[in-house]
């Protein structure tokens, strides 16, 4: 389990994502660096929980986590 660390940047908390990870979801561009344009969806799902997820054509891509054998929790 990697930890990271809320860093202030001018006034804003910031938090950084691994660069391998996202590497792997295609999120860098050709030469390394972040896509300026990149935008980036923060949520709130609780007490001190926070789910990112990357925009991708002005959309946010849906995630469902498996909550039992029987049920999908939606978010």
């Amino acid at each position: 389990m990697m930890f990271r660390k809320l860093c202030n940047r001018e006034g804003t908390p910031t938090v950084s994502l691994d660069n391998d990870d996202l590497r792997l979801d295609g999120i860098f561009a050709d030469n390394g660096d972040v896509p300026a344009n990149q935008e980036m969806h923060v949520q709130r799902v609780g007490e001190g929980a926070y789910l990112v997820r990357a925009v991708d054509d002005g959309s946010v891509p849906d995630v469902s986590v498996s909550v039992d054998d029987d049920e999908e929790l939606a978010l």
